[in-house]
């Protein structure tokens, strides 16, 4: 990078928010700097055992946080191009519609956020598209309604997939 560079966007991580908004953005003729604190992963057996990534921490990162009470905390997070994203198994939930709402809980109450579900639904709906998410709807009772109707043959919400 050279030390007088303008760049119209900065984009700080490769995970699921960074990786997206680089995506969104790559058309746009921006000078656009993406910058990643990981190397890519290395192509090898253990990617594939759940054991090794999930249970033995084969990726993360060995370094130690400290709490707020100055305890030792492991972060369970893992530097690498795609960020966490690339370590957690793929499965892109959508909040539930109360979610969004106030919640009280045995230590207190969540505050409702500023926006609702439907403010977000459009953009959950781009996302899967984007990424290809698919799935058996009506399996999970709190599953939120969609505004998209579902293909007959294939259960899952009818998205036109471009080649980019």
């Amino acid at each position: 990078m050279a030390p007088n560079s303008h760049y119209d966007v900065i984009i700080i991580g490769t995970g699921a928010g960074g990786g997206t908004l680089a995506y969104a953005l790559a058309s746009t003729g921006k000078s656009i700097l993406i910058l990643e604190r990981g190397d890519y992963v290395r192509g090898e057996k253990t990617n594939w055992d759940s054991r090794a990534v999930n249970v033995d921490g084969e990726y993360q990162t060995k370094e130690e946080w400290r709490g707020k009470n100055g305890k030792p905390l492991h972060p369970h997070t893992n530097y690498y191009v795609g960020g966490n994203t690339k370590f957690y198994g793929a499965a892109l939930f959508r909040l539930r519609k109360e979610d969004f709402g106030e919640i009280r809980h045995f230590d207190g109450i969540s505050p409702a956020w500023p926006i609702s579900y439907d403010d977000l639904e459009p953009y959950y709906l781009k996302a899967e598209r984007l990424y290809h998410v698919h799935g058996q709807r009506g399996e999970d009772p709190t599953d939120p309604r969609r505004r998209r109707s579902l293909s007959a043959s294939t259960n899952q919400p009818r998205a036109a997939h471009s080649a980019t």
